[in-house]
């Protein structure tokens, strides 16, 4: 599947050899070269997976790190000539999954990358066909939501996102999104469907004081669990 790769990187060349090689293993790149145009990229479009310089003009990594993190739980995979330990200790504390170290192989990078978005996004999602959040029970199958026993009349689009914000539980999804994963990429949504959608789902879910379906201002919604 392909999938939105943000590079932070203020070494235009370096930034420029790695979005080829993303590119050609079937990604979508985003460049950033300064710490304030990442944060601005990030808020624009939520990443995938986050590629992050430490050594960056404006805000350096240790202050670009941590603010990713607030956005949303994607993968983060520092790239840095720091080669000491407490450099990369501080930044798995901050947030990051993984360390390379300049130079490195290309090659490695697009490796890495894949098995961050793999375990992430793959091994890590939740497939059974019945799911229970609390009181809230969802059936992928038969297409029924109920709580307590009670159950909760969705139309089929309401249902989907409801079933998609809860298979990916404390993940940001942006409109563009929610917009892909509910309706497909295929007819044209404009993104006030996707907040009427989601005003009708919460509308549902409190008349049974389920308030998981939360907004994060600038960013887009989750499920909170």
């Amino acid at each position: 599947m392909k999938r939105t790769i943000l590079i932070a990187e203020d070494n235009r060349q370096l930034s420029d050899t790695m979005k080829a090689y993303l590119e050609r293993a079937g990604h979508d790149v985003v460049q950033a070269f300064d710490g304030k145009a990442v944060l601005n990229a990030a808020k624009k479009k939520l990443p995938d997976l986050v590629l992050l310089d430490i050594m960056m003009p404006i805000l350096d990594g240790f202050q670009v790190c941590p603010a990713l993190r607030v956005m949303g739980n994607f993968p983060i995979i520092v790239v840095s000539a720091r080669e000491m330990e407490e450099d990369k200790l501080r930044m798995f504390e901050l947030g990051a999954d993984d360390y390379m170290t300049k130079p490195f192989s290309f090659k490695e990078m697009v490796g890495r990358v894949a098995a961050q978005l793999r375990r992430f996004y793959e091994l890590n999602r939740v497939e059974e066909s019945v799911r229970q959040h609390g009181a809230l029970r969802i059936d992928s199958e038969r297409y029924e939501v109920t709580v307590g026993g009670v159950p909760i009349a969705l139309t089929a689009k309401e249902f989907k996102m409801l079933d998609v914000l809860t298979r990916n539980a404390n993940r940001i999804f942006d409109k563009q999104k929610l917009i892909d994963a509910v309706w497909g990429t295929e007819e044209y949504i404009d993104e006030n469907t996707v907040a009427v959608t989601v005003a009708r789902l919460r509308e549902k879910l409190k008349k049974h004081e389920i308030n998981n379906v939360v907004t994060v201002w600038g960013f887009g919604y989750k499920w909170q669990d």
